[in-house]
This record gives C-alpha cells, sequence and structure tokens, in this order.
C-alpha cells in the first residue's frame, strides 16, 4: 500500500506527523499526513509517471488557484503484535480523504487512481509467519465509504458523494527455504487478488446511471517485485496465481525466477498497471479475463559486503486472450533492464 518502485527518480515526500509506541510485546503507530494541496505546486503523489491532483489548481469555476481547503490527507493507525512466537501480526486502519472537486481527477474513469471527491475507509491485517524452513504470508484489506463523479446524476459541479465503495484485496505466499543445501533454494507459490467493477467505464461519456466504484485502491504500490517485474498488472482489479524460485550459487550470487499467470478480476473493469493507471480500457463486451503469462529471471550480485549491487533482469509476457480480444494482437512483449545499486 506504502511504496515505491526500485528505479524511480523521484521518492514520495509527505507533510505530517507520526506518532509511536512500542513495548516488548506490540508497536503502534497514528499518524496524519498531506499528500496533496490545490493551492501549491507540487511534486507527484502517484508515481515518477504522473502529475499531481492537480498541480495547476482545482478546477473549480469559483476559485483562481485552488483552496486552502480544498486537499487530500492520508490517517492511519498501524500495530505490530511481536508476542505470538513465530509470527507477525499487523492490523491496522487507513483513512484516505480526497476533498478535491470531482472533476479535477477522474479522467480514466471510476478507476482513475486517487480519485478525486472520495472519502476511503481501509482495515486490514497483515499476517508474517516463519518456522523453520517454511515461511508464510497473508494481508487481506477491505475498503469501503463514498465517493463523487462528475459523471453522476447530479446537476452542476457532481460533487455529492453517491457512488457506494465496497472493494477489497489480499496477497497470500507460502515458501519453503532449503537452508541446509549451500545455495539455499527457496520455492514459494503466490496468489493475488484485487476486485474490479464492472461498471468503471460508467461515468465516462456522461452516464448518468453509475452507483458502484468498487476498484480497489491500491495508493502507493509497489507491485513489480511482487506481482511481475515488467510492471504490467497492478494490485487493481487483478487474479494472479505465481511459482517463484530462488537460490544463491554463491555467497554474492542471488537468482529468482518468476512463472505468473495474469489474470482480471473483473472482465468488465479495465486493465491496470503497476502505476495504478489504465493500460488497456476493456471492452464493454469483454469476456475475457486472461491476460497472458510472465516468465521472470533476475539475477543480482554482491560487492563490497552488500554496500554494491549489480542487478540485470529479463521478462517476457505471452498474451493472453484478453489481448487479443481487446487490441486485436497476439504479439508478446519483451522487457529487459540492468541497474547498479550504492547503499550509503
Amino acid at each position: 500500500m506504502f511504496g515505491a518502485f526500485d528505479w524511480s527518480n523521484t521518492g514520495f515526500s509527505f507533510d505530517g506527523i507520526m506518532l509511536q509506541y512500542s513495548t516488548k510485546a506490540w508497536d503502534s503507530w497514528a499518524g496524519w499526513f498531506r499528500t496533496s494541496e490545490s493551492d501549491l505546486a507540487q511534486g507527484s503523489p502517484l508515481g515518477a509517471l504522473n502529475t499531481n491532483l492537480p498541480v495547476s489548481g482545482s478546477t473549480n469555476p469559483t476559485l483562481n488557484n485552488g483552496s486552502a481547503n480544498i486537499d487530500s490527507d492520508i490517517f492511519l493507525f498501524y500495530n505490530q503484535i511481536k508476542s505470538v512466537p513465530g509470527f507477525v501480526i499487523e492490523p491496522y486502519y487507513i483513512l484516505y480523504s480526497n476533498r478535491y472537486n470531482s472533476g479535477d481527477n477522474r479522467n480514466q474513469g471510476l478507476g482513475t487512481p486517487k480519485h478525486s471527491n472520495q472519502t476511503r475507509h481501509m482495515v486490514g491485517s497483515r499476517i508474517e509467519m516463519r518456522k523453520g524452513n517454511f515461511d508464510a504470508w497473508n494481508e487481506t484489506i477491505y475498503q469501503f465509504g463514498q465517493m463523487g463523479d462528475d459523471g453522476g446524476p447530479s446537476a452542476g459541479y457532481g460533487n455529492q458523494k453517491y457512488l457506494h465503495i465496497n472493494a477489497w484485496a489480499t496477497r497470500n505466499w507460502i515458501g519453503y527455504t532449503h537452508y541446509e543445501w549451500d545455495w539455499k533454494p527457496r520455492l514459494a507459490f503466490n496468489f493475488d487478488y484485487a476486485s474490479g467493477d464492472g461498471r468503471a467505464n460508467c461515468t465516462i461519456g456522461g452516464n448518468t446511471d453509475c452507483k458502484t466504484a468498487n476498484t480497489f485502491e491500491n495508493l502507493w504500490g509497489t507491485n513489480h517485485i511482487h506481482m511481475g517485474y515488467m510492471d504490467t498488472i497492478g494490485w487493481k482489479n487483478m487474479m494472479k496465481p505465481s511459482i517463484n524460485l530462488q537460490f544463491r550459487p554463491t555467497k554474492n550470487d542471488h537468482i529468482e525466477i518468476w512463472a505468473t499467470n495474469l489474470n482480471l478480476a473483473n472482465t468488465k473493469d479495465n486493465w491496470y498497471r503497476a502505476t495504478q493507471t489504465v493500460y488497456v480500457y476493456s471492452k464493454t463486451n469483454n469476456t475475457t479475463r486472461h491476460i497472458g503469462n510472465e516468465i521472470d529471471i533476475i539475477w543480482t550480485r554482491f560487492f563490497m559486503d552488500g554496500k554494491v549491487s549489480f542487478q540485470a533482469g529479463y521478462g517476457h509476457l505471452f498474451a493472453g486472450a484478453y489481448i487479443q480480444e481487446n487490441l486485436g494482437t497476439s504479439t508478446d512483449q519483451d522487457w529487459a533492464y540492468a541497474q547498479l545499486w550504492v547503499n550509503f
């Protein structure tokens, strides 16, 4: 929910305050952060490829350069329970309050990242288990609240929150590491899901019969290391089983291989990529959900006790039925990269 891309040259910077209270058994964090202000020129809250919400100020015709009251905020209450042997349990609550006018950020339909004029509550928990050679993870998040959109039934500027939010997502894996072997191979099975909405595009074009906004909102996702290094899918209207194999042929080399089956959760919602934006708008009569199968191979070499590392990766996406039906092509995709990390 809160992250950035490894190769992004711009990070996230928010004004806010965080309070922490810690004991041997549990830790708690409570915070408030201002994520966007309409009356200030500012950097991007969505990632290196996107502008803010919006940089030039609100589109409300009664406001010249935005307003001190038209902003967006994150409130969070995060807890880590450490008293259960072999487990880390992290229940949390997040509130995303976006008070921009309905027309300020909604150009990609109801699945627009950080859609304006919304109050989104998020209740979730992450549970991690490590016992012996086994490790497992479950994170499940439920989102609810209200949202407004210019294309709805209200007259004028459309700031009434008439859309009901009912979205959820889950990430799961179970892995086994054979520590007794020199290469320390690890095999893991993963399943990820994030809800979509069959009417995500219903406000595009002025349709006035929209009642739900059930596409899961991933906020500032770190998706590529979890859902495919090619960044072809985000934690948003997706369903993805995958297999992951890792091993260390030497103490300074790490190799990771992913095999991933990419699908839409809802065939009438769009295909969203890791930046949370729409990759492909689904046809209104789309019936296919299989995007394709992705293979990733990542090699990392460590130098100077891990202070410097070199990484190279290759990914191939075998096009599925969704690409053929919605784009009219069965052409595969290839992607490769190399980068050098220096840790200070």
